[in-house]
């Protein structure tokens, strides 16, 4: 498979959880490239028709990438939101961790004036009319757990 994209990185341990965030306890069981602050990710990307393409059989890209973000999430991994993704709104915060997200467009006043990070990443299957109209029935994502700030 030609061209093949591997980015290393570490994902450092914060203080609080991010979007993208180390598996809890990592340090314990620290596998290669790992350290006691800091957890190895690769960003993966294969550029190349599938086999089933090259073969001129019938091949259900959404499906395969459906798959694959169900993988993902059950081996607490993250899809780079320059891909396509098939992710639901569920799956997407599964995925992303929401709590510190969420915490800062309330403070910040961006509910209801500008898209949820899902709806920009998501592919044109919504229009902003749309968002806006979803965003005004529920406070955004029920999938989160939201620490309310003090009032």
């Amino acid at each position: 498979v030609y061209p093949l994209w591997l980015c290393p990185h570490r994902l450092f341990k914060l203080p609080m959880k991010t979007m993208i965030y180390t598996e809890h306890g990592f340090e314990h069981h620290r596998r290669q490239g790992d350290t006691d602050y800091a957890q190895m990710f690769t960003d993966v990307g294969v550029y190349y028709a599938p086999g089933p393409v090259l073969r001129g059989e019938v091949f259900d890209g959404a499906e395969a990438v459906r798959r694959l973000e169900l993988w993902l999430i059950e081996n607490h991994s993250f899809q780079p939101q320059y891909a396509v993704s098939e992710l639901t709104e569920k799956n997407f915060w599964r995925m992303f961790d929401a709590s510190h997200y969420e915490y800062c467009r309330r403070k910040y006043g961006a509910v209801g004036t500008f898209m949820s990070v899902y709806y920009k990443s998501k592919k044109g299957r919504k229009t902003e009319k749309e968002v806006q109209e979803a965003e005004q029935q529920q406070l955004e994502t029920p999938y989160a757990e939201i620490d309310q700030p003090a009032a």
